[in-house]
C-alpha cells in the first residue's frame, strides 16, 4: 500500500490558507499591543498624577513649579520621590548647578563626588514612568543647548508635559527685562503670567531656595475645576531628534524636545525653552511637523509644533486631569474645547469631549 504525500496544489493551498489566516491576526495582534502600550501609558500618567496629588499634600497644597527657571530643573525631578525614584531626587542638587557640561561626560555617575555629574547622571537615567511604551526613540540621545558654545548631556527623552497654557500657541520669549512681547505681533508671556497649571514663579523668587519647593499653583486655585483642567499630557519628541541633538539648538522655534528631570535651556533669566518641560493645549494633538527645515527665529508654525500635546497612540493622546483621572482626548476634539481644558481659572464651560 502506497502512502499518501500532499500534492504540490494542496500544498500550495495550505500555504495560502495560513497566509490569509495570518494577514487576518497581525491586525488583531497589532490592536492588542497598542491597546496594552495605551494602558501602560495611562498608568504612567496616573502615577504622575498621584505624585504630584503627595507633592502638594507636602507642600501647602501647591502643586510643583514647571521648572526651577534660571537655573534648569524640572517638574519631573520635583516629583521624584513620589515616584519610587528617591535615589535619584537624593542624588540632585538644586540651585546654581548644571544639567550640562561645556564638555560631554562620556559615563557620569550618579554617586559622583561632583554634584554636576550627579545631575547629568540623573539625566541619562531611563525611568519607565517618563516614558510611553509606544515612543519609538532611543533611551538617550546626544543634546546640544542653544547656548554658543553650546554645552552637551546625554538625556533621556521625556513622553509626558505639564500642561502650562491653553491660550499661548508657542513658548516665545518676552522681551529682555521681563516686561512687554517679543516680538509684539505674537503672545509671549512670561512662563509665570501663563494660565495652565504647571507655571513657574515670577523673577526674583524662581529658584527653589527663594521660594519653597512648591509652585505658584494650588490645587484650590484650579476654579475651572480639576476634573475639567488638564495636568499632564502626553508628547512625541520629533522623530529626528537623534540626529539633530547633537547640534546647536535654533531660539525661540526650536526644535521639538522633551526632557526630564533637567535642560541646559530653562536656566536662563525668563525661563524660556518651556517645551522641554510643558506643552499648550492651544495647539491641537498631533499638530503636524512644518514642511523644510527649522528656521529659527519667530516662526509660529514650529513655535506651535515645539508646545503640541500628542502621541504614536492612534486618533488622540492620553491626559490626566487635576482630579487624578486618566482620559484619552481624541485629536478631533473642537479646538475651543481642547483650549479651555489647558487654562485653570477662565471660568470656561466645559462639555463633553
Amino acid at each position: 500500500m502506497r502512502n499518501r504525500a500532499f500534492t504540490l496544489i494542496e500544498l500550495l493551498v495550505v500555504i495560502a490558507i495560513i497566509a490569509i489566516l495570518i494577514g487576518l491576526l497581525l491586525p488583531a495582534v497589532q490592536k492588542v499591543r497598542d491597546a496594552a502600550a495605551r494602558m501602560s501609558c495611562q498608568n504612567n500618567l496616573k502615577q504622575m498624577g498621584l505624585a504630584v496629588h503627595n507633592f502638594a499634600d507636602a507642600n501647602g497644597g501647591k502643586i510643583p513649579m514647571l521648572g526651577e527657571a534660571e537655573e534648569g530643573a524640572h517638574w519631573t525631578a520635583f516629583i521624584l520621590p513620589y515616584i519610587e525614584q528617591d535615589n535619584i531626587y537624593k542624588a540632585l542638587r538644586f540651585g546654581s548647578t548644571d544639567f550640562a557640561s561645556g564638555t560631554v561626560i562620556s559615563n557620569p555617575s550618579i554617586t559622583s563626588a561632583n554634584p554636576i555629574e550627579r545631575q547629568i547622571a540623573a539625566c541619562g537615567t531611563p525611568i519607565k514612568t517618563y516614558r510611553c511604551p509606544s515612543s519609538t526613540l532611543p533611551d538617550r540621545v546626544y543634546d546640544a543647548s542653544c547656548y554658543s558654545p553650546p554645552w552637551f548631556a546625554y538625556r533621556v527623552p521625556c513622553n509626558y508635559l505639564g500642561v502650562v497654557t491653553g491660550l499661548q500657541p508657542n513658548d516665545f520669549k518676552p522681551a529682555a527685562g521681563g516686561s512687554g512681547a517679543w516680538p509684539t505681533t505674537a503672545s509671549s508671556l512670561h512662563v509665570a503670567n501663563l494660565d495652565g497649571m504647571f507655571i513657574t514663579r515670577p523673577r526674583g523668587s524662581t529658584r527653589l531656595a527663594q521660594g519653597g519647593q512648591g509652585g505658584p499653583v494650588s490645587l484650590t486655585s484650579v476654579t475651572d475645576g480639576l476634573s475639567n483642567t488638564a495636568m499632564i499630557g502626553e508628547a512625541e519628541p520629533q522623530n529626528d531628534l537623534p540626529s539633530i541633538g547633537n547640534t546647536q539648538e535654533d531660539g525661540n522655534a526650536g526644535r521639538k524636545d522633551h526632557w526630564y528631570i533637567g535642560g541646559d535651556d530653562f536656566d536662563n533669566w525668563e525661563g524660556t525653552d518651556w517645551s522641554e518641560q510643558g506643552g499648550s493645549t492651544a495647539v491641537r494633538i498631533n499638530y503636524p511637523r512644518p514642511a523644510g527645515t527649522n528656521p529659527g527665529g519667530f516662526d509660529a508654525d514650529w513655535g506651535a509644533y515645539e508646545v503640541s500635546f500628542g502621541s504614536r497612540h492612534t486618533g488622540g493622546a492620553n491626559f490626566v486631569f487635576g482630579d487624578g483621572s486618566v482620559r484619552f482626548i481624541r485629536d478631533s476634539i473642537n479646538p475651543t474645547t481642547f483650549s479651555a481644558l489647558g487654562t485653570r481659572a477662565r471660568g470656561e464651560v466645559v462639555g463633553d469631549f
